[in-house]
């Protein structure tokens, strides 16, 4: 039986969401550390490790314990706790591999707004380095395509360009597998903050209780295999691009491993996304170990990969969505999403225009579905409005996909994921 070894990074963040049966058994960070040193992939340091998996510990104890500050009628400790629970946070996020540059592009931000542009120019030097830094751990190449645009409106002195260019650096930055459960669990902490501040004790606690059990407790359950997955597909990628064979036929083996895993999820949207993605790795698996060149291929399965765990990750938020009561129109975007951003990897990364066709029909139709619920929903123009524009540019793209750039389709892919974490 294949057994999931945890990337060190998500098991953090899984600690602060699972709910108080995780206190009958004691947990310390060096135990943690050990579980987590199995993982195919180290994006972190050991360091880094070992902070974040403490602070993770430590978050869950601030949440049970304000819960039972809450149940005893005990506010203002209650409110300590949560304080508490924001500093931990705040600690995990300095630790994440993203915030280094995140923070660098906030400073050529800032001095946008007071400095001239050719004087903020070698503020992109240290965003380019950091970039680097992580282009074994998430997908860099949209990033690195709006700052070479920020640096372009920098030279020729357009401001907001540049500001617009480097927010969008920004935003294609994410760690998927940390990100939105760490933005989520923050959501849900500083409401049950606003809900202690309002005198709603029972509201502050349904929050934490969302916290804790609901919020990354699936990250763990069912779409934890599927990461690692992608993040050993990844390795082969880069291990055959350094010529050690072997060691890729390892790692292949390693992600075929974790996908018959998550192929046996009883989420349906993740054992589909396993299902498809095992049938292309066993044939590349077979070529590869009949000596063909698989580099290319590899590359395209990684990317579908990562379109896929970024839905898992979305469909994650339901911690928050069902606290906030669940939003109809948000599952079909997040498909349409998945189905846009395949369209745009077998473009332009398998160079198959008829499958791109077909997955951006499939898009279509789950827009469709998506701008018919908005008519439903009070309130909805405004979202129909633009779900609308949506539409429109995606029948632009299927009559004849290869017209569009790739730009185009990450900029409709930006849209979209905006529109899902608003509603």
């Amino acid at each position: 039986m294949f057994i999931p070894k945890f990337k060190p990074i998500t098991l953090a963040l899984v600690l602060t969401g699972l709910g108080p049966v995780m206190l009958s058994a004691p947990v310390s960070a060096a135990a943690i550390q050990e579980e987590v040193s199995l993982a195919p992939v180290r994006p972190i340091s050991p360091r880094e490790e070992a902070i974040i998996s403490s602070a993770g510990v430590k978050v869950l104890r601030h949440i049970a314990q304000a819960r039972s500050d809450i149940h005893a009628k005990d506010m203002e400790s209650a409110a300590t706790q949560l304080g508490q629970t924001e500093n931990l946070l705040n600690i995990i996020q300095e630790a994440l591999p993203t915030t280094k540059v995140k923070d660098r592009i906030w400073v050529a931000k800032k001095h946008l707004e007071y400095e001239d542009t050719q004087n903020v120019l070698p503020d992109l030097v240290p965003i380019y380095a950091s970039l680097d830094e992580l282009v074994g751990i998430m997908p860099i190449e949209d990033a690195k395509q709006h700052l070479a645009q920020a640096r372009k409106h920098l030279k020729s002195g357009e401001k907001e360009k540049a500001k617009k260019a480097l927010e969008a650096t920004d935003a294609a930055l994410q760690y998927t597998e940390v990100d939105l459960p760490l933005r989520t669990t923050r959501q849900l902490v500083a409401q049950a903050r606003s809900d202690l501040n309002k005198e709603r004790p029972e509201d502050a606690d349904k929050a934490l209780k969302s916290a804790e059990g609901s919020v990354v407790y699936l990250s763990l359950t069912i779409e934890q295999p599927l990461f690692t997955a992608k993040a050993l597909l990844r390795q082969t990628e880069f291990d055959l691009k350094s010529g050690h064979k072997d060691l890729a036929k390892a790692d292949l083996q390693g992600a075929i491993g974790y996908l018959e895993t998550a192929s046996q999820s009883d989420q349906k949207p993740t054992q589909e996304a396993a299902k498809q993605l095992l049938a292309q790795a066993k044939q590349l698996q077979g070529d590869l170990n009949n000596g063909l060149d698989v580099g290319a291929e590899i590359h395209h399965l990684w990317q579908r990969a990562q379109a896929f765990a970024d839905r898992s990750v979305e469909y994650l938020a339901a911690g928050w969505t069902r606290y906030r009561a669940e939003n109809p129109v948000k599952s079909d975007l997040i498909e349409a999403k998945l189905y846009l951003a395949n369209a745009r990897i077998d473009l332009f990364t398998g160079h198959e225009t008829s499958r791109a066709k077909q997955e951006l029909a499939t898009s279509l139709q789950y827009l469709e579905k998506a701008a018919e619920k908005t008519k439903q929903q009070k309130g909805g123009k405004t979202y129909a409005k633009k779900i609308d524009e949506m539409q429109k540019a995606i029948k632009d793209l299927s009559e004849d996909p290869s017209t569009g750039k790739e730009a185009r389709y990450i900029a409709l892919e930006h849209q979209m994921r905006g529109m899902i974490r608003s509603l």
